[in-house]
């Protein structure tokens, strides 16, 4: 009887794994929107020059990789009557939303006042981001110990998930245009009112619908300096993965930072960037992950990565001959590309997980939590270089925000969203093809890990 009754208690609730996941809604709304507007909205709307729009995401995503750590401890020791995480959520919620709704104002401010308030703002926002998303995602291990009901709540979250980044890519503009008018100041500042308001109201359903039911957890073992660098190091195929999703997600981070700038400037066409981001993601989501699913399966993880990279190269490539062509053949390139974007969405988060095996089998140590930790650190990384090196491109080429373009400012566009990226997935086609874990050398880890414990 008792065992009938724990194996119910590993059962989460529908409403709980609901309410949880619905949070991640407004969390990729957040992110997702910064990655794909906020450089546009400074050097364009507010009016910061380009190459300090650009440091302001660098130094922004630097102070991320200091607060995340911090945070995490935090909520570690956190004891209240509310659990270990879930308080961050409740009093986190509506600074969140304001955080958002501030990020897209545009006051009246002198140059250097601009600078300042963007660089502020951008880090409030991703330090709340830290104060609620950290705890968050640490919440999980707290709903149940069962690991087949974990799974089945982290694909419900992957769902919702994406409905934030089909959000950010497909109604920001709309909102923009929408309750702005021919004011697009007023457009931004509205949009980040009703997001922010959407972040609060996810953030505290998942507070209300979530509890913490395994108490007693066993505190993480404190793990030194010199053991870091040991599971990182002897780990040649994680150092070989991040060497590749570095390269990769910063030509992919770049790529959705420009496509604003080329439907204004290059297509003269800015009204259907959104019909390009959604046709952009839409297509990775609906249409390019299963492909590369059964593909990963047939073949190998690496092989899928590696040819999903190939079609953005090729389509990169077309797009910068022939992408100022016709607008709707600059869309239907992107169709096609979303098919080779849906593997950075896939393939590295499968692949590191056989490098924890492997570092297990390698050191004899398993250290999940420092693996990934360094592997979102790269993530976030990959994100600040993208906006850096946008912002040096855009001001070495003689950008000059709503004004006609150059030529060689509008070159510059055309070679932020295609060259560099080609070479960045070049390179990384060539660093991820050394990785040598395949599915006959796992199951074999997997083998000996098993014969070891025994």
């Amino acid at each position: 009887m008792k065992k009938e009754n724990a194996v119910a208690s590993d059962r989460v609730p529908f409403k709980m794994k609901l309410g949880f996941s619905v949070a991640d809604i407004g969390f990729n709304i957040a992110y997702q929107t910064t990655a794909l507007f906020l450089l546009f909205f400074f050097t364009d709307v507010f009016g910061i020059v380009p190459a300090f729009a650009g440091a302001i995401i660098l130094y922004s995503k630097v102070w991320d990789a200091i607060s995340d750590p911090i945070m995490g401890s935090i909520a570690d020791r956190t004891k209240s009557r509310w659990g270990k995480f879930r308080p961050y959520l409740l009093f986190g919620a509506v600074p969140l939303g304001l955080s958002m709704f501030l990020l897209w104002q545009s006051p009246d401010f002198v140059q250097s006042g601009k600078n300042i308030y963007g660089l502020v703002m951008f880090m409030f926002l991703c330090t709340m981001l830290t104060i609620v998303v950290v705890p968050y995602q640490a919440m999980l291990p707290t709903l149940t110990k069962d690991s087949k009901e974990r799974t089945t709540v982290l694909g419900m979250r992957s769902v919702f998930s994406i409905i934030g980044t089909l959000i950010a890519a497909g109604a920001t503009l709309v909102l923009v245009n929408l309750l702005g008018g021919d004011n697009p100041k007023l457009g931004y500042s509205m949009m980040g009112l009703v997001y922010g308001v959407v972040m609060i109201i996810t953030t505290l359903v998942c507070f209300f619908a979530v509890k913490e039911r395994v108490k007693n957890q066993v505190p993480k073992q404190k793990v030194s300096f010199k053991e870091t660098i040991k599971v990182i190091s002897k780990n040649r195929p994680f150092i070989i993965l991040l060497a590749g999703v570095l390269l990769s997600v910063t030509a992919v981070s770049m790529q959705a930072a420009v496509i604003n700038y080329f439907f204004k400037y290059n297509l003269e066409n800015e009204g259907l960037a959104t019909i390009a981001f959604l046709v952009l993601f839409v297509t990775a989501a609906a249409i390019g992950t299963p492909i590369f699913v059964w593909i990963s399966k047939k073949t190998s993880k690496k092989f899928a990565y590696n040819l999903g990279m190939a079609i953005m190269t090729v389509i990169s490539t077309l797009l910068f001959f022939i992408g100022e062509i016709n607008v709707w053949l600059t869309i239907g390139l992107l169709f096609f590309s979303g098919i080779g974007l849906s593997t950075n969405w896939l393939c590295p988060w499968t692949m590191v997980a056989d490098t924890i095996e492997y570092s297990e089998w390698k050191t004899g140590l398993r250290r999940e939590g420092i693996q990934y930790g360094v592997f979102f650190l790269i993530m976030k990384v990959a994100s600040a270089l993208a906006g850096f090196i946008v912002g040096n491109v855009l001001a070495k080429t003689g950008y000059i925000a709503n004004q006609t373009q150059t030529g060689t400012a509008l070159l510059g566009i055309r070679i932020n969203m295609t060259l560099i990226p080609v070479g960045l997935f070049i390179l990384a086609m060539i660093v991820i093809s050394f990785f040598n874990i395949d599915a006959e050398f796992h199951k074999r880890i997997l083998s000996e890990l098993k014969e070891r414990n025994r």
